[in-house]
């Protein structure tokens, strides 16, 4: 049985926090995959702001967020997004923490499929006893219309 390489995260400072953090982005990107709303909320910080890759507006706010999400996936079915971390570094006193990767995301519209794909980053906030992402900014870097 073939092995599935995981991905090469550096992780910087407390390490059992940025593999927190690590599982946390798994989980949302498995919440974006299967549409759970919920599983969404339960990764943003409730002030979360969002400053997506393109002209769209920022999205400041879990709700402002939850009905974004709401939105794109009753417009576009096949929507998919993935955010790949490549460096998670917590700060010297634990509480705040850095994210950096590449994302993609697509969709199909009158029979073509758009692809994006760029950069991202996110600041996460450890609440209460939960990572959750307080704001992400993105860098759209590459458009293609097949």
């Amino acid at each position: 049985m073939a092995r599935t390489p995981k991905p090469d995260i550096q992780l910087a400072g407390d390490k059992a926090a940025a593999r927190a953090i690590a599982s946390v982005r798994s989980a949302f990107n498995t919440a974006l995959e299967t549409r759970s709303l919920k599983a969404i909320a339960d990764c943003l910080h409730a002030n979360a702001i969002l400053v997506p890759g393109e002209d769209a507006r920022l999205i400041n706010g879990r709700d402002a967020q939850i009905e974004a999400w709401t939105s794109i996936f009753t417009q576009a079915p096949d929507v998919h997004y993935v955010r790949m971390p490549a460096r998670i570094e917590i700060n010297e006193d634990g509480l705040l923490a850095a994210e950096s990767g590449r994302w993609t995301g697509g969709w199909t519209v009158e029979g073509m499929t758009v692809r994006y794909t760029g950069r991202y980053f996110a600041k996460w906030r450890l609440d209460g006893d939960d990572w959750r992402i307080e704001a992400e900014t993105f860098v759209t870097m590459r458009r293609q219309t097949v």
